[in-house]
Parts: C-alpha cells; sequence; structure tokens
C-alpha cells in the first residue's frame, strides 16, 4: 500500500493525538507543537516551547482529546507543565515525581491528567485547578501505560513490573490486578463491555475481562517490541506497530492475525491512529515524518480494477492488504466468482472442460480460489461415472465417489439421491406404526443399504419404530427436555431431519431471547432463557442471559421506584449494569455533583463537599468517593497549614488524625515530600496501620488541623 500524503516535522514524533474536530495535533521531542489539517493538508497553527529536547517512545507528554490542553515535559526539573493551546500560556506545574515523570494520560473528557512517574507512583491532577485529586495504586517499577475508558470512571495502568491494575473511580472499591505478561507492557486500551487489550514489549497481545480479572483472549504473536496500537470505532480491525517499524494487521472479533507485515515504515514508530470518518491510518515516526494512509481510497481502487474484469489483480490486492477482503466490493467479487464457479460446473457436466478453464482464470490469483478450481476439475474427472452410478440407482457406489470427490455434492445428481431419500424417510415415517409396513419399509430402503450415514438409520428405524414415534411425539408437544433425554439414549435421532429441526429451534429461542434482553425485556428474557436452557447447546449462554436479565429487571425496579441509592449499589456489585441508560443518566448526576465539591475539596473546604454530597452520603456504594473528597480536603489543609507556619506538633497531630481515621497511605508520605520542600519537619508512619473507613460522612472532622 503506498502513502497518499505526508506531514513533516523537524524532529522525532513524541505524541501525536486526532482531535474531536477531526484535526491533527503533534508535539515533537523538541517540545514543539503543530496542528494539521487533514482534509486540507496543511499546517494550521503551532508554537515551540524553550524546554529541553526530550526523547522519543516515552510517553511523558499528550494533547487533551479536544486539543485545549498540552501537556510538556521539562526535563531539567523533572516535572509536567500543563499549557492552555488557545491562549498558548503556562498554567500548572506537576513535579511530586522524584525520579522524574514517565509516562501521562487526559482522561477521556479532558478534564483529567494522570501521571506516572519512574518511581511507579501514579497521580490523577484536575486539569482546572492543577490540583492533585487522587493517588492512584501504584507499581513497583516505571510506569509505562496509562488509560481510561470512554466514561473515564475506569483507569489502567501499566508498568515494568508487568502487572496492570485497574481501578474504578465512580465507586473506588473496585481495584483489579491483572497479571500474566512475562514482559514489560508496553500499551493499555480499554474495549467495550469491560474489556481491555495489552500489550507488551515481547510482542504478546492479551484481551481481558477486567471485572473478572482473568484473559478471555490471547491473539497471535506480534514478533517485535509493540510501541502503538490502535483499533476501528467497531473494534473489528486492530492495528499493532512495532518499534522497528513494521505494522501488523489483526481481526479483533475473530481473534486472528490477518497479516503480520501488512505495513512497512522507514523509520521507528512512536504513534499510530486510525481516523475512522475518513478511514485514515496515520503514523508518527523517529524521523519527524507523518506518513497518511487513505484506506478509502484503496476501496476506491478496488473497485475500479473490478469494473475492468481483472478480478486476479482484485484477489491479489485483497491478499496485500486484507482490510479490503472484509469490504463491501469484496462480497460483489464473491458472488462474481460463485456465478462463475456455478456456470463452470454446468460446463463440467456437458464435458467442456476447457471452456470451464476459461471461465475461471480470470479468478487464479487467490491461492484459497485456486484450490478450488483444481480441486473442481480434479473431483469432476469422474463426473461422468458418479451421474451413472446416479442414473442406475448404484446409490453406495455414488455416495462413495460422493464422499471421496466433496465437489460432486454440488451437482444436481447429488441432490436428486437426497431428495430421493428424503421422499423415503417420508413414505417410512407414515407408515412407520402400520402392522403389515415391515417389509414395505425394507424395500424402500434396499437402494440406500449399506451407505455410511444412512445404513445406521434404516437399522434403527427398522428395528426400533417405536423411540422415533416417541421423539416425534415430544417434538409436536414441544417437550424439549424429554425429546433430548431421548436423544443421549439413542444417538441415531440425531443423523434425522427432525433433530435438525429441533436444533433450528434452539437457535431461535436464542436470538428471540438476545432480542428481547437487548430490547429491555427483561421479565420476558427470563422466560425465554427458561426454555432455552433445555437446549444443551445453548444452556451456558440461556443461564449468563437469565442471570444478568434477572439483575437488570432488579435495577429497572428501583429505578422506577426512584430508590437510585439501589441502583447505584447494584451498579457497584456488578459493573456490566455501568452500560444500561439507567445507570448513565444517574451517574451523569452523580458526576455533576462529584466535581463540583472536588473544587471545594481542593481548596480545603470539607463543609462545602458535605454540603453538596449530602444527597448522596447515605449511599453505600458512593460512601468511599465522597470521604475520599474528604480525604483531598484534608490534604489541602494539612499543605496550607504547613505554608502557614503552624507549629511542628500541629501539623505531626494532623497526620496522626488522617491515620486513626483512614489508615496509613503512600498518598501521606507523598503529601510530606512535598512540604518537606519548603519546609524541614519530620513526621513517622505506622506503615502498618492500613484500614477501610466504616464510619458515616456526617462523622468526619471538618478540620484536619487544630490551629
Amino acid at each position: 500500500m503506498k502513502i497518499s500524503r505526508q506531514f513533516d516535522v523537524k524532529d522525532a514524533v513524541h505524541t501525536m493525538q486526532l482531535l474531536d474536530d477531526g484535526r491533527l495535533a503533534v508535539i515533537d521531542i523538541s517540545n514543539a507543537f503543530r496542528l494539521f489539517d487533514l482534509d486540507e493538508h496543511k499546517l494550521l497553527d503551532g508554537f515551540k516551547s524553550k524546554y529541553e529536547k526530550n526523547i522519543p517512545y516515552i510517553n511523558n507528554m499528550a494533547i487533551s482529546p479536544d486539543g485545549a490542553y498540552l501537556s510538556l515535559y521539562n526535563r531539567e526539573k523533572k516535572e509536567v507543565s500543563l499549557f492552555d493551546n488557545s491562549s498558548r500560556t503556562f498554567v500548572h506545574a506537576i513535579s511530586n515525581h522524584s525520579g522524574g515523570v514517565e509516562t501521562v494520560e487526559f482522561t477521556r473528557d479532558g478534564k483529567y491528567l494522570i501521571s506516572g512517574g519512574m518511581e511507579g507512583r501514579l497521580y490523577m491532577w484536575s486539569v482546572s485547578t492543577g490540583k492533585k485529586v487522587d493517588t492512584l495504586s501504584h507499581h513497583y517499577d516505571t510506569i509505562t501505560a496509562i488509560s481510561s475508558n470512554e466514561s473515564g470512571n475506569w483507569i489502567a495502568t501499566a508498568g515494568y513490573d508487568k502487572v496492570i491494575k485497574v481501578f474504578n473511580r465512580s465507586f473506588r472499591k473496585n481495584h483489579y490486578k491483572l497479571i500474566s505478561h512475562q514482559a514489560p507492557v508496553t500499551t493499555v486500551s480499554f474495549l467495550s463491555s469491560q474489556r481491555l487489550l495489552s500489550t507488551d514489549k515481547e510482542g504478546a497481545i492479551l484481551i481481558w475481562d477486567i471485572v473478572k480479572a482473568n484473559v478471555i483472549a490471547r491473539l497471535p504473536r506480534f514478533d517485535s517490541h509493540i510501541s502503538a496500537v490502535c483499533f476501528d470505532k467497531e473494534e473489528n480491525f486492530l492495528f499493532v506497530a512495532g518499534v522497528g517499524g513494521t505494522v501488523g494487521l489483526y481481526h479483533l472479533k475473530e481473534q486472528k492475525l490477518l497479516k503480520v507485515d501488512f505495513l512497512k515504515q522507514l523509520a521507528g514508530i512512536t504513534q499510530m491512529a486510525y481516523c475512522d470518518e475518513r478511514k485514515l491510518l496515520l503514523f508518527g515516526l523517529s524521523n519527524g515524518h507523518i506518513p497518511v494512509y487513505e484506506l478509502k481510497k484503496e476501496e476506491k481502487l478496488f473497485s475500479a480494477v473490478m469494473q475492468t474484469k481483472e478480478f486476479n489483480t482484485c484477489y491479489s490486492m485483497a491478499e496485500e492488504n486484507p482490510l479490503l477482503a472484509y469490504s463491501e466490493e469484496y462480497t460483489n467479487l464473491e458472488m462474481l466468482f460463485k456465478r462463475a464457479y456455478d456456470r463452470a460446473k454446468e460446463l463440467l457436466r456437458a464435458q467442456k472442460s476447457s471452456e470451464a478453464k476459461e471461465m475461471l482464470k480470470h479468478f487464479s490469483a487467490s491461492s484459497a480460489k485456486r484450490l478450488m478450481i483444481q480441486k473442481l476439475f480434479n473431483d469432476f474427472a469422474l463426473f461422468h461415472t458418479f451421474a451413472n452410478a446416479v442414473k442406475g440407482k448404484k446409490y453406495m457406489m455414488a455416495y462413495s465417489l460422493a464422499a471421496e470427490y466433496t465437489t460432486l455434492k454440488e451437482t444436481q445428481e447429488y441432490e436428486m439421491m437426497e431428495e430421493e431419500w428424503r421422499k423415503v424417510l417420508i413414505v417410512v415415517r407414515r407408515i412407520i406404526n402400520e402392522n403389515a409396513s415391515k417389509e414395505k419399509i425394507k424395500q424402500l430402503f434396499r437402494p440406500f443399504m449399506g451407505i455410511p450415514g444412512k445404513n445406521l438409520i434404516i437399522k434403527t428405524l427398522y428395528t426400533n419404530r417405536n423411540v422415533f414415534t416417541l421423539f416425534r411425539k415430544h417434538l409436536k408437544d414441544k417437550d424439549y427436555f424429554n425429546a433430548f433425554k431421548l436423544v443421549g439414549g439413542h444417538p441415531f435421532l440425531k443423523e434425522l431431519e427432525e433433530y435438525e429441526k429441533l436444533l433450528g429451534v434452539g437457535e431461535l429461542f436464542k436470538e428471540n431471547a438476545a432480542n428481547t434482553f437487548n430490547g429491555g425485556g427483561y421479565y420476558d428474557a427470563v422466560k425465554l432463557c427458561d426454555v432455552l436452557s433445555i437446549f444443551p447447546a445453548h444452556k451456558e449462554f440461556a443461564e449468563t442471559l437469565r442471570k444478568e436479565a434477572n439483575i437488570y429487571a432488579e435495577a429497572m425496579q428501583y429505578f422506577a421506584e426512584k430508590k437510585f441509592g439501589a441502583v447505584y449499589n447494584m451498579v457497584a456489585e456488578y459493573p456490566f449494569l455501568e452500560e444500561a441508560k439507567i445507570a448513565v443518566d444517574i451517574e451523569k448526576g452523580f458526576i455533576d455533583y462529584y466535581e463540583k465539591a472536588e473544587n471545594y475539596a481542593a481548596s480545603g473546604n470539607v463543609a462545602a463537599v458535605k454540603q453538596v454530597m449530602e444527597k448522596f452520603s447515605k449511599i453505600k456504594s458512593k460512601i468511599p468517593s465522597i470521604c475520599h473528597l474528604v480525604k483531598i480536603g484534608y490534604w489541602a489543609q494539612i499543605e496550607e497549614a504547613a505554608r502557614a507556619k503552624v507549629s511542628d506538633s500541629a501539623l505531626q497531630e494532623a497526620f496522626k488524625r488522617y491515620e486513626q481515621i483512614f489508615g496509613y497511605e503512600s498518598m501521606l508520605e507523598d503529601l510530606l515530600k512535598s512540604i518537606q520542600q519548603f519546609r524541614a519537619v519530620k513526621i513517622s508512619f505506622d506503615t502498618t496501620a492500613t484500614k477501610n473507613y466504616t464510619g458515616s460522612v456526617e462523622a468526619l472532622d471538618l478540620k484536619i488541623v487544630a490551629y
């Protein structure tokens, strides 16, 4: 695939962000920012900071999703500088990481910046105030990757310790540790339905269920140090970039590698992005180039080649670019092949081999199609022997040939045999209970005696007619439980058409149950699952759906009764409810209050925090979040008191009081180190005094420092 166009910057691309409006924002290692228009292919804006050159492949700079803020890294001071991009002014400095910042990431809403340090610490900062609002569970080594989900509730972090930690900010009690990688993790990305995709330095690609904390899929290994990943909104395709410049293509839903060397860049890939609306794949390279690939342009070229009937070229293009094999035009190409293939079969039946070869010659470039064509001609070499056997009702010989030369099963002659067999079974089913039918049944079955797959049915129907009669009765009565029970004791029933119909009924129940569930009919879905669980192939699905439907129904009932606290508690217990509309709606209300209270907490106003969050203070699942706001208020009060030069004993008492309420937290040491930058004070912590606060929000003090 050829590069469609290219942007160039002076130095290696460090950070690249596709903005919500479709423009491309870029920061290079010299801390220069540029904004590009993807439609008109031109530079729109930019500026350069005076910071020392940065290092590529270290994610310590970021751009907010809307482009409003930039996070640059000052290597000299080992601090992150937050810039307002519209006014190009410095707004905040973040410098709490002792060893320097290794990774930063804005949340999807752009309201927070998460920073990860070389020492393994993780902090969350308010973009509007520059205040620290959270300390996440730390790692035992350098932070390598950070990600948040669409709502911003879930945060995933990874480090050189090979561990991934996942945290739910909304309820604060949900911490998950994901351990399976054998090498340092390089990227983490949230997928839908509480799933997470992670990669590492040795090319492993894992998909996790973050609630169950287990691996649900291991994609084929990408034989390179993975530096970047991206995928489309439908989560069909995954693009994986290696440090060396190779790009692999995976089908996420099919969990397979489509092409290990989908693209090859001439420099190391530091960043990668995919634009769904325009079908653009973009790369940020270590040589300062930003190549852009227009995948839609490939589809147009494919369509143009199809119009000229150069089908071999089309298949060659699809092998070079597997994405084309999932396009609408490729579906049309497959329909053309089917028509040509069916016509070739008719020509071979008429012994017109050369015409058949001419008909298929435009499709032989595809290795898969070439094998099909070769098999077609090989199998049809015996067509007339097969056809004569069918005509002479030598069915044993005909079925034997069709079993070995399987393309013969696609002929009219084979269908004629099968139709004859179906007619025999219909007659047998009709007369099987008649007293004088035994000899007649024997005569009907005679042409099919000894044929594998049919002989067992013949013998059993002939000798055990009552079983078949009972099986048909169960089906007529819709007694599926006893029908499957009978099949368990008489496996021959699986060979009958009635059994296929029974399986079809199961598929219909599954489809109806899923559609009813997705449509919000949870009570009706439970009833359908009761029936569906009788079908062995769908039992696990039915039990899982029944459980979820009951939970959704209960949550909906609480919502209808305006018992929102109960809904919150259920969402905390069953995270999959987060995606339900009722949960999204009430969570939005909570977030509005929480963010308002967060601003009060950052200034140390615990009284205002309590007042704003009062309506949530009795909801069990939300108490940890409100307590966390109080903690932020206490941190602000302690730091303010330290700057106000209260006595050492007052500060020591404040830290001690904090430990008495909440137990020891790493945040206390971080806070002390921050204070010690401007004031010499010694405080010892009891690192064994860990505890969870179990009291009420109302019982928490308004002031943590006595002065």
